[in-house]
């Protein structure tokens, strides 16, 4: 009883240590995630007429690799391998990923997979465009070989024009020694960036990358000012408060103000009750009024004035004082004077008629000492 018991508790630390033990070599059989870098792409034209030329192609792609395309390929760079003659064909080769010391290994692949072909029909470089295209969008930079007959003209590209006539020139040399052309297109960043076309035997040439493009400057972004601080139902910020405003000492000077009279004016003469119209600096005097002239006398003809400077009164020093009307304080003195006078006249009045009586009753006692 106790040996199926023990056999029970350890049961599940056995089975999970198995599981683990399995899992682990299907763990490390996992290949490493690949980082893109440059891609090379060989696509070997096997039309009937390439059947011939097979051996100069294989030992221009032996040179090719041998020499890391003069130092073009670096370690990590991918490589493919498509074929064609009136239709494409792709993922029949297993993509390589590049090191110098597996030159000859893979060049060697090469060569038997491309032996290996049905060399038949024509050449048809439109076969090779839609999926070629894509693959130069979704490539930072291509590198694609096209080892072919020349017998076709090519139309997708920029240098179409250039690359057709260097085909009908040469068609005629390369078809008599059996040599193949090797047109080289170069893209970067899903654009075109250059193209040879190529006639072994001899060193293929490559053209050079363009220099990419500097990465976009970052967008600066203007300052702002501090945060708002969100208190209750006010809106306030951590700005420093502002410096008070200076105030000058001298008062302001007000504009258009007439000046203060002088502490000890001039005290004018005194002038009549009704005094003559002040005569106008530079202008000619009035007539004299006429007493027997009519109340509305016709009005006296203009007079021309030489013109006068405006007035300052800033700078007048001696102002001329307006004349001078009956003062208010005056008139009420003469009221007060005459109303003494009347309270004098009223006291007197009394005086007499009290003076008068007391007369009267004298006589009316004397006269009545009298009758007794």
């Amino acid at each position: 009883m106790k040996l199926p018991k023990l056999f029970l508790r350890h049961a599940p630390a056995a089975f999970a240590l198995c599981a683990g033990f399995f899992l682990m070599p299907a763990g490390r059989a996992q290949p490493a995630p690949q980082t893109a870098g440059n891609r090379f792409l060989f696509i070997f034209d096997t039309s009937a007429d390439m059947k011939q030329r097979r051996p100069a192609v294989q030992a221009e792609v032996n040179e090719l690799l041998a020499t890391s395309m003069g130092g073009r390929l670096r370690a990590g760079d991918s490589l493919g391998v498509w074929t064609f003659d009136q239709d494409l064909r792709t993922g029949q080769f297993p993509l390589q990923h590049w090191r110098p010391e597996d030159a000859m290994t893979i060049a060697s692949s090469i060569d038997q997979f491309v032996g290996k072909q049905p060399y038949a029909n024509g050449t048809r470089f439109n076969a090779l465009q839609p999926q070629l295209n894509q693959l130069i969008q979704n490539s930072a930079r291509l590198t694609v070989l096209i080892f072919c007959d020349g017998k076709d003209e090519i139309k997708w590209t920029p240098y179409n024009a250039s690359i057709n006539q260097a085909f009908q020139q040469r068609l005629a040399g390369q078809n008599r020694t059996r040599q193949p052309f090797v047109l080289v297109l170069r893209t970067q960043l899903g654009q075109y960036a250059g193209c040879t076309v190529n006639f072994p035997p001899g060193m293929v040439s490559v053209p050079e990358f363009p220099p990419l493009p500097p990465p976009p400057a970052p967008v600066v972004k203007p300052p702002t000012g501090p945060p708002l601080i969100m208190v209750g139902t006010k809106v306030e910020t951590n700005w420093p408060p502002a410096p008070p405003t200076p105030t000058n000492s001298a008062p302001m000077t007000p504009t258009n103000i007439v000046p203060t009279a002088p502490t000890n004016p001039v005290v004018p003469p005194l002038l009549p009750t009704n005094p003559a119209p002040a005569v106008q600096t530079n202008a000619v005097p009035a007539p004299p009024a006429n007493l027997f002239a009519s109340t509305n006398p016709e009005p006296a003809k203009p007079t021309k004035l030489v013109p006068i400077p405006p007035f300052n009164p800033m700078t007048s020093t001696n102002p001329v004082a307006p004349p001078l009307e009956t003062s208010g304080p005056d008139h009420k003195g003469a009221l007060v004077i005459g109303g003494v006078l009347l309270i004098g006249a009223g006291a007197l009045a009394a005086l007499a008629v009290f003076r008068s009586r007391r007369t009267g009753r004298g006589s009316l006692i004397t006269r009545s000492m009298r009758k007794d």
